[in-house]
């Protein structure tokens, strides 16, 4: 009696912390129906590994079978490559109470530039007496127009 042909697929082991169970991420290719570009799909499959064998990282051939669980029903047929090094933790099995959070940063007040002053500027002379500056001289507004020269200002401080 055959059994028909059953479907193989590749992938890695992301997951092997259960007891006879490996979750293995495969990848594939799938051309848009639309566009005809090749968009990178992935798909994770719980598989039955009998013997335990497979690690995170090793690159794995699965077989279909009949359902073995709820959402099993593929079987590890052979471990392709092993994993060459230690694969990193995912960062859900990093979630662990032994690392602080970050602390946030205290939020500091935007930095203005600084401001005119209206106030007299005070400086110091040959001797060291302190001294105001001078005023700047502001053209006064009259009928005939505006006049800068401080003469101006004086004629009609005198009539």
């Amino acid at each position: 009696m055959t059994r028909g042909n059953r479907r193989h697929v590749e992938g890695v082991v992301t997951s092997d912390r259960m007891q006879k169970s490996v979750v293995v991420e495969v990848k594939r290719l799938v051309k848009h129906p639309l566009y005809r570009k090749y968009i990178r799909r992935r798909t994770k499959l719980m598989a039955h590994d009998e013997e335990n064998a497979a690690r995170r990282g090793d690159r794995v051939e699965l077989v279909e079978t009949r359902p073995l669980s709820k959402r099993k029903s593929w079987r590890v047929l052979r471990i392709l490559e092993k994993a060459s090094a230690v694969v990193p933790l995912s960062p859900e099995e990093l979630a662990a109470p032994e690392i602080e959070p970050a602390q946030p940063k205290p939020k500091t007040p935007p930095k203005k530039p600084p401001a005119e002053t209206t106030e007299e500027v005070k400086t110091e002379d040959a001797a060291g007496e302190p001294q105001a500056a001078p005023e700047e001289e502001k053209p006064l507004e009259t009928d005939e127009g505006t006049q800068s020269d401080s003469a101006g200002t004086e004629s009609e401080a005198d009539s």
